[in-house]
């Protein structure tokens, strides 16, 4: 079996609801899906989101590092010779997302190959995952009717709450919701918004409302505040834009700036996510499963990584994503019910696309 083609193509989902966080708001989530064939006729797929915030990707330099360097590094060689993937890959610097696909997509080929799951194929039997639902920035009464609303609906009770524009409607946030899901899981993302006094002075609120958790408080390159938040401050932090190689988390936990990092398989594949998985379990810091705003196609890809293993399991992953998603690629949309994402039990990662709905979404 050998790669045949490999195909990039960007698309457009509207939101349902727009995503409000500190530094912006997202209205809808732009995307390129990968496609890799073999000369079996099977074809692997998964997404590459464009962040160029975060990753300095976007649609065009997806595609282009697609159809430029990666395809041509790897027609013609086996799928399944994944031990010199990577090396291939990284005679390119960079290019998260555009990497983090393929190597999902490779890993759905064999899958497909084997007649398997990806979770079985990463060594999990596991067929649901407990979620968590995002919830943006808006004013503190609409953030909690959100919330209620999503619990009521689909059972959810673990829910990431966006901060970092204004304190007290920060906290009057954190304190409605609270009050309207008492027993939750809720933590708080604060997109690099703090200093290190604002910052200490947000996490003491946090813990006033029974917060479990801060997701990147402080900015990646305001190292001084990082530390001192992290070792004083009154809930643990979880490590996210910070940690986007494995490299990058090697470094945050030597530098005891975090206690949890977020592990998002589109910028990381499912190769270097399983390193980080290990090295989160040898240095006693807890990994979980985080969202880049996945369509259905991310959110598979992250559950059947999330399910694989015993310690991603154990906290509730970011892969609900899908339910303020105006719109989708594939043929039906992931199932949550009771607050977990049911996997398939097909092989790879479960995911069939409509090309019709490819059509429709694509861009130019």
């Amino acid at each position: 079996m050998k790669i045949k083609a490999i195909r990039a193509t960007p698309f457009r989902i509207p939101l349902a609801r727009a995503l409000g966080f500190a530094h912006g708001a997202m209205t809808d989530t732009r995307h390129v899906l990968i496609e890799i064939e073999t000369d079996d006729g099977l074809v692997g797929v998964a997404e590459a989101p464009s962040r160029p915030y975060l990753y300095g990707e976007s649609l065009r330099s997806i595609v282009a590092a697609v159809e430029d360097w990666f395809a041509p590094a790897l027609v013609g060689t086996d799928p399944l010779d994944t031990g010199s993937l990577w090396r291939r890959l990284d005679q390119v610097e960079h290019n998260y997302t555009a990497k983090g696909a393929i190597d999902i997509a490779i890993h759905d080929i064999i899958g497909k190959a084997l007649g398997v799951s990806c979770r079985k194929l990463l060594g999990g039997t596991e067929d649901k995952v407990r979620v968590t639902y995002v919830c943006g920035y808006s004013s503190p009464q609409e953030m909690a009717a959100e919330t209620a609303e999503i619990n009521q609906t689909h059972g959810i009770d673990s829910f990431k709450v966006k901060v970092g524009v204004a304190f007290e409607r920060d906290a009057e946030a954190l304190k409605r919701i609270r009050e309207a899901l008492p027993k939750a899981t809720i933590y708080v993302d604060g997109n690099e918004a703090f200093g290190r006094h604002d910052g200490l002075a947000m996490l003491e609120t946090c813990a006033k409302y029974g917060v479990a958790w801060a997701e990147e408080p402080c900015a990646r390159s305001n190292r001084e505040a990082r530390r001192i938040v992290a070792a004083e401050g009154a809930i643990p932090i979880l490590g996210d834009d910070s940690c986007r190689t494995l490299d990058e988390v090697s470094r945050e936990i030597a530098d005891h700036h975090v206690h949890m990092v977020s592990i998002k398989v589109a910028r990381t594949g499912y190769a270097r996510s399983r390193d980080i998985v290990g090295l989160c379990k040898a240095t006693s810091v807890r990994p979980m499963v985080g969202s880049q705003g996945d369509s259905g196609i991310g959110v598979l890809a992250g559950g059947q990584f999330c399910a694989a293993f015993d310690v991603t399991r154990s906290l509730p992953a970011e892969l609900s994503f899908h339910l303020n998603l105006a719109d989708d690629l594939l043929t039906e949309p992931p199932q949550i019910i009771g607050g977990y994402l049911k996997l398939p039990d097909g092989p790879g990662i479960g995911a069939t696309i409509d090309p019709r709905q490819v059509a429709k979404l694509k861009i130019g």
